[in-house]
């Protein structure tokens, strides 16, 4: 290890270098074949951001409008972690907020199941929720 990092190691755990123990990422409450919640941070582009809007209007149906918009886009992410069974919150923004390219949109899903974040993430790579 260089010098620098090993002497701001023990200023910030007061002399020890010992690493700090690990704590579990799960409860002892959970049951132990229980998916952890996660939080998944995505940035996607323009040909991603298309693919994942065909993919949630076939999932949802027709009734739903064209994701277009940030506010839309969380909507039907919302209801699409509902109809694959999951809890979780998305939220989506924008960069830069106005009409302009390149563009980048953030996809934030907070508490979400791995298997639900997993599906996106497919949607997002095939342009369809796997069956």
């Amino acid at each position: 290890m260089w010098p620098s990092l090993d002497r701001t190691r023990r200023r910030l755990l007061g002399g020890s270098t010992e690493p700090a123990p690990l704590v579990p990422d799960a409860r002892s409450d959970d049951p132990p074949d229980a998916p952890v919640a996660s939080e998944i941070v995505l940035a996607i582009g323009r040909p991603e951001f298309d693919r994942l809007g065909m993919a949630l209007q076939a999932l949802l149906g027709p009734t739903v409008p064209r994701p277009d918009t940030p506010a839309r886009l969380e909507a039907a992410l919302a209801s699409a972690v509902e109809v694959l069974g999951g809890d979780g919150r998305p939220r989506v923004t924008r960069r830069p907020a106005g009409l302009y390219t390149p563009e980048a949109w953030q996809v934030r899903l907070v508490a979400i199941e791995p298997a639900i974040g997993d599906a996106i993430r497919g949607a997002i790579r095939d342009g369809a929720f796997a069956a």
